[in-house]
């Protein structure tokens, strides 16, 4: 009988009588005497497998993650070894032959995950990534990294999108705040490529060479602090047009994104998405990427806070300070997860975020309660007043107070502080908030410098209404940028791009790089302008941090391949390496020891 070659996840019912073959790693191996159970995993599945009689023998070579094929007849199991949990739990395949392809050393931890075993450090599980991605866990991550990614060029290509390659190599130009990463040229020894933080301005160059729909799954690498949530190279999913403005772009995302989650997760997300302004989202939210999957808006009391006899609050007003608060309703309440003892610790945690504390009160019987109770007699003159600020107060709601002179200061405070006792709580109304984030400000002032910067990037055109204030009070000048933003993450930045070269340059020199540094840098890309420049704009989506929210993870490494761990380094291949002196020299024209006594001679 000629066997029928199936993968480990295929295997069913229909198959009983059947002779197959497959191939797989051994994930466990069980001894009953006279019979030998191997649990054979690949991509697709989990297959068990019985060795008895003639193939025992054999069988007891094996060892965990051996791979091996095997050959043998599907049987029914037995009533009381019937496996509901996984596809394939109801057969069997009775090998009659089998081969060891490859023996493996003891695995540093174990790949079993149906027995619900902790995960084993990150550490090691990026050192040792080629069997982490062996888990069932890790290859549902890379499968829906692949549906979505998939879904996505296949939206695109149908919009007449064309799908191009910007270059990796490029020319080193403006600094977005992060540092970039440079490749010292073999040829043209003591000079540098750059890799791309984005393919911002080939994209840009793709619209003035006329390829009016461009889209590319690119890579991007960017040389900044370790974060929790950033990768140095990561993917985004970046998308240009010509002739289009902010609403058109913002509707084929949204249509995108509908179909991405479709066809990846059966999930129908509700479109349009909500817009909001900049302003609007700071004051409401205290964050330009609010998670609006629960509701608790900022409200300002600092008029009432000033009536009070709370001294502490009366201060800060009498001092022209600003006085916040948060109300979280009855359903996740003083009488459920937000504790004296919960909160004592959000008390704590608020003072790493620059405030020196925090009142809160809780609503009993439509009065404000406190612990002490002496806090809410401070708040008893104004009660009616302050309960009728947030509208329908339930009992068993608390709200969180904070105040600071600094506005700017208490709002950024308040806005992590509504994250964390909302992720706390759990309590969301849907499971993806998306929203528009526009209307931001096309300058901000360096908190250090006292400069100004692009809030975005430097290519970002003013509105028609506000660019007349660019020379007299660019403060105030609004920019055609738009944020995407789900579940309190920026998923994705665009715009619509300055087209008229003179333009380009004064907002160059504004943000502090004169004609010359910009002809040094952005030279090519100026003279580009100048022969003709459509309409256009575009945005950039994280396409890591999408599939990590798409599955419900905080931790875009769960879903990259081979990413780097929280200093950016890779445990498995120990790069960053370092590179010999003489091969530094020899090959690419860098001396270290030169640079070293000119760094020491710049800082005398």
């Amino acid at each position: 009988m000629i066997s029928k070659e199936i993968n480990c996840g295929e295997i069913n019912e229909s198959y009983i009588g059947s002779s197959v073959k497959v191939y797989g790693w051994c994930r466990s191996i069980r001894d009953h005497g006279g019979k030998l159970f191997v649990d054979l995993a690949d991509r697709y599945g989990i297959t068990q497998l019985v060795f008895e009689k003639d193939t025992l023998a054999e069988a007891k070579r094996l060892g965990r993650e051996y791979v091996i094929m095997a050959e043998g007849i599907v049987e029914k199991r037995d009533a009381d070894t019937v496996d509901t949990k996984i596809p394939t739990g109801m057969v069997e395949i009775n090998v009659k032959n089998t081969k060891i392809i490859s023996a493996s050393k003891t695995p540093p931890f174990e790949l079993i995950e149906e027995k619900k075993r902790f995960l084993p450090d990150e550490e090691v599980r990026l050192k040792y990534r080629y069997l982490d991605l062996r888990t069932r866990r890790m290859i549902k991550n890379i499968e829906l990294r692949h549906k979505i990614t998939k879904s996505l060029r296949e939206f695109l290509w149908a919009q007449d999108f064309l799908e191009l390659e910007t270059p990796t190599l490029v020319r080193e130009t403006y600094d977005t705040g992060a540092r970039t990463f440079l490749v010292p040229s073999s040829t043209k020894k003591g000079s540098f490529y750059s890799l791309p933080q984005s393919p911002q301005l080939y994209k840009q160059i793709c619209m003035i060479g006329g390829l009016d729909k461009y889209f590319q799954i690119a890579r991007c690498y960017r040389d900044e602090d370790p974060r929790e949530d950033r990768q140095p190279e990561f993917t985004q999913i970046d998308i240009e047009m010509s002739f289009k403005d902010e609403r058109y772009i913002q509707g084929v995302v949204e249509r995108m994104l509908q179909k991405a989650f479709a066809d990846s997760l059966n999930y129908t997300i509700e479109t349009p998405f909500r817009h909001m302004s900049f302003d609007e989202a700071m004051a409401n939210y205290g964050s330009d990427k609010p998670d609006l999957r629960f509701g608790s808006r900022i409200i300002d009391i600092t008029s009432e806070a000033g009536k009070s006899s709370y001294n502490i609050l009366k201060r800060i007003v009498a001092n022209g300070g600003s006085v916040k608060a948060l109300l979280f309703d009855a359903d996740y309440g003083h009488s459920s997860k937000i504790t004296s003892k919960y909160m004592l610790k959000v008390i704590e945690l608020v003072k790493s975020y620059g405030l020196q504390g925090l009142t809160w009160l809780y609503v009993e019987k439509g009065k404000i309660l406190s612990e002490p109770p002496s806090i809410a007699d401070a708040f008893r003159p104004i009660e009616k007043e302050l309960l009728a600020k947030f509208g329908n107060v339930e009992d068993g709601s608390i709200i969180v107070i904070g105040s600071d002179l600094s506005e700017k200061l208490l709002l950024n405070a308040m806005g992590k502080l509504r994250n964390v006792i909302g992720a706390h709580i759990g309590k969301y109304s849907t499971k993806y908030a998306f929203a528009w984030i526009d209307a931001f400000p096309l300058f901000e002032k360096d908190d250090i410098t006292g400069k100004l910067k692009p809030s975005h990037n430097p290519v970002t055109a003013p509105t028609e209404e506000t660019a007349h204030l660019i020379d007299t009070d660019p403060s105030k000048v609004i920019s055609r940028q738009y944020d995407l933003v789900l579940n309190g993450y920026e998923l994705g930045s665009g715009s619509i791009r300055i087209t008229d070269p003179k333009l380009q340059k004064k907002i160059l020199k504004m943000i502090g790089i004169e004609e010359e540094s910009a002809e040094d840098s952005f030279g090519f890309f100026l003279e580009a302008l100048s022969y003709g420049t459509p309409i256009h704009g575009g945005i950039a989506l994280g396409l890591d941090r999408l599939v990590a929210i798409a599955a419900g993870s905080s931790n875009i490494r769960d879903f990259i391949l081979f990413p780097k761990n929280k200093k950016y380094e890779s445990p498995l291949d120990g790069s960053p390496s370092a590179i010999s002196k003489k091969r530094l020299f020899e090959d690419f024209g860098i001396s270290l020891d030169t640079h070293a006594h000119t760094e020491k001679i710049s800082k005398k």
